[in-house]
Order: structure tokens, then C-alpha cells, then sequence
């Protein structure tokens, strides 16, 4: 008797359907950490791939943090933590995880159907009489090709939402949780900090251990590693917010003419963010945004010059001599990254969903009674 045909490897997968047309249930490939690779829909998001992980069996959000959210964490919907698009799940799997799984249910398949021909070709010989004149046998050489396995790695950036807790991995700058869709613009700035006082104390140890000379090279790129994330992520929320307040003009205010280096200074940067109505310096006390410009230019000089004072920062400063080497303090570069912090701080209530024309973030106002600020 011929054995009945079964897909018994996709029925294993069945969720639904019937014998002949079955819907199966395949997971996505994961990372090592447990995460799975999404794909923004929104082709607005440079770049679109980023990962999302596992949260908390049971978590809550904290009534101070309501107002912060985009929508109830939880399955259903994604927002891209590019541009804070949000739709549904499907939207955002991966391309590559959808060839992957037919890649899987392909071998399956073939799997399935080498086993049917293996059993049928042993019932067939089970059959054939022994002392018979005519001898047939049917051979059966089943498939050794190896399953596919789908490699996915962890994006360098690996966080945890402050206010819904899904771990997810992005690229160098985000700006919304891809579950709860809050802001989590000072999230990133802050790990940014956090690597850069790790830079510090082993600035640190190496000058301790008379190493004076890469002491003062691990300073300079701590140093340069803080105005570098300002710069990026102040233009990362910009160009964000210019497109939401401003679609008519966003690409001629986004362009890379119209921004340039435009964030290397306070005066520059504060009028691109004007033209939008913000000032995200505004919660800056003069000292502190005259110390923001020193390091500004100090960053100049060690990235362009070889940390070799020129005129134009001696003038600025008026500490070291032209030609001299300028100092680095690491408690100074702690400073100034902790002042940039409260920048950021302050221009991510501008991203928040309730904010409308002028957000959380302090407007901007041409009648200001603050003394000017130096670029």
C-alpha cells in the first residue's frame, strides 16, 4: 500500500489553513542578543535598518511619563526611531528575514518529500519476494543539504527605553523608542557621555603610569568626541523638526548647503534653529555658554591644528600663546559634555507627541533680554 503524502515539517509549522493550502508560523532570525532586524517604511529615514528586542514580562508606564509616549507599548504597532513614523508590524519586517523563512520552508519541504520517497522506496523492497527470478529494488538517496542558517548581527548601538524598557539597536543617532515611540534623544547623549568619561579615566590611569603624551591624545579625542556627537545629533533633530513644522521649506532648509558646519557654532546653529522657532541654547547661563564656544573653538584647534593655539583662539581664550599647545583638563571636557547634555535635554521636549507649534523647548525671540552669546 503507498504511503500517504505529508508535509509532516510544515504541519509541525501550522497555525491555520487547510491540508492543501497551510498557514504556517516561522520565527524571524535573530541576533545574539534576541533581537530581530526591522526595516523603516518610511523612506525618509537615513538609515531605515534598526533592531528591536524583548521587554519586561510586566511593565507599566509611570504617569509622569504619559505625556511622553506615542502609543501603549506593546504589539500591533512600530515607530521608526529615525523619523518617528508609525505603522503596523508587518510594515516593518525586514526584507531579508521574509527570503530567509522561504529559504527555511524550501528545505522543509524538500525534507518532507525526501522522506516520503525514503519510506516508500524501503515498503517497496519490504515487498519484493525473495526467491523470486526478478529482483528490483528502488534506492532512495536523501538530501544532505544543510539547513539554512541566517546570520544577524548587533548594531553597534545597544539601548533600553527609560520609559517602556525595550531593548533595541540603532545606529549612532535615533530619536524615538520603536515600541512606546517616546523621545529618547538625551538616552543616547548620555551613553554618548558615558563613553566619554570612560575616555577620561583611562586618559587617567596612562597619565599616572607617565604616559603623559597618550594621556593627552586620549583627552583630545574624548574632547573632539563630544562636540562631534553635538554637532550630529543636533542636526539629526533639525532636519526632524523642520520637516514637521516646516514641510513646505524642509528641503531647501535641510539641504546640505543650507546646514553646512552650521552646528560647530552657537551663533550659526541658533539661527538654523530659529528659522524653525527654537532656541535650544536658551537654558544655557552666559558662563556656561562662553565656556561652550572656548571648547567649540579648543576642538577646532586640536582636530585641525595639532592642539596648536592660534591667533583666533588665543583671542578668543586669552589663556595660551600663539604656538603654544593647548591645555586639557579632563574635568573641563566632563563639563562641557555635561553642558551639551542639558542642550539636548531641553530640545528633546521639542520631539515630544503633544508638542504642536512651540513644543517644550524655550522659542526662540529676537527681543531677548539675555546678553548676546559669542559663536
Amino acid at each position: 500500500m503507498t504511503r500517504s503524502f505529508r508535509f509532516r515539517r510544515l504541519e509541525a509549522r501550522r497555525t491555520g489553513g487547510t491540508r492543501s493550502q497551510l498557514e504556517l508560523s516561522y520565527p524571524l532570525p535573530r541576533s545574539p542578543s534576541g533581537k530581530v532586524y526591522q526595516f523603516s517604511p518610511n523612506p525618509d529615514a537615513v538609515p531605515r535598518l534598526f533592531l528591536i528586542g524583548s521587554a519586561p514580562a510586566e511593565r507599566q508606564i509611570r504617569d509622569e511619563d504619559r505625556a511622553r509616549i506615542l502609543r501603549a507599548p506593546g504589539p500591533g504597532q512600530t515607530v521608526c526611531p529615525y523619523t518617528g513614523h508609525t505603522a503596523e508590524d508587518d510594515e516593518f519586517v525586514h526584507f531579508a528575514d521574509i527570503e530567509a523563512i522561504k529559504r527555511q520552508i524550501g528545505h522543509d519541504a524538500v525534507a518532507d518529500v525526501s522522506d516520503w520517497l525514503g519510506d516508500l522506496a524501503r515498503d517497496f523492497n519490504r515487498r519484493q519476494p525473495r526467491d523470486s527470478i526478478i529482483s528490483m529494488t528502488l534506492e532512495h538517496k536523501p538530501s544532505r543539504r544543510a539547513r539554512p542558517v541566517t546570520i544577524r548581527e548587533d548594531l553597534l548601538r545597544d539601548l533600553s527605553c527609560d520609559v517602556c524598557r525595550r531593548s533595541y539597536g540603532v545606529y549612532a543617532i535615533a530619536l524615538f523608542c520603536p515600541d512606546c515611540g517616546a523621545p529618547n534623544l538625551a538616552l543616547h547623549f548620555r551613553r554618548e557621555i558615558t563613553l566619554v568619561h570612560e575616555q577620561l579615566a583611562i586618559a587617567a590611569v596612562q597619565d599616572r603610569g607617565g604616559h603623559s603624551e597618550l594621556a593627552y591624545r586620549l583627552l583630545g579625542n574624548a574632547h573632539e568626541d563630544v562636540l562631534t556627537a553635538f554637532e550630529t545629533t543636533l542636526k539629526a533633530v533639525y532636519r526632524h523638526l523642520a520637516r514637521r513644522r516646516e514641510p513646505d521649506r524642509a528641503a531647501e532648509l535641510c539641504s546640505k548647503k543650507a546646514v553646512g558646519t552650521a552646528f560647530q557654532s552657537i551663533k550659526r546653529g541658533g539661527k538654523k534653529f530659529a528659522e524653525i522657532g527654537i532656541d535650544p541654547y536658551a537654558v544655557l547661563s552666559q558662563e556656561e555658554s562662553d565656556r561652550m564656544a572656548i571648547n567649540i573653538e579648543k576642538r577646532h584647534v586640536i582636530g585641525h591644528n595639532l592642539a596648536v593655539a592660534d591667533e583666533q583662539y588665543v583671542a578668543l581664550t586669552q589663556v595660551e600663546q600663539p604656538g603654544e599647545t593647548v591645555h586639557l583638563v579632563a574635568e573641563e571636557i566632563g563639563r562641557f559634555a555635561d553642558t551639551c547634555l542639558r542642550v539636548i535635554t531641553t530640545l528633546e521636549g521639542a520631539l515630544l507627541p503633544t508638542t504642536t507649534t512651540g513644543g517644550r523647548c524655550p522659542p526662540a525671540s529676537a527681543s531677548s533680554s539675555r546678553p548676546a552669546r559669542r559663536s
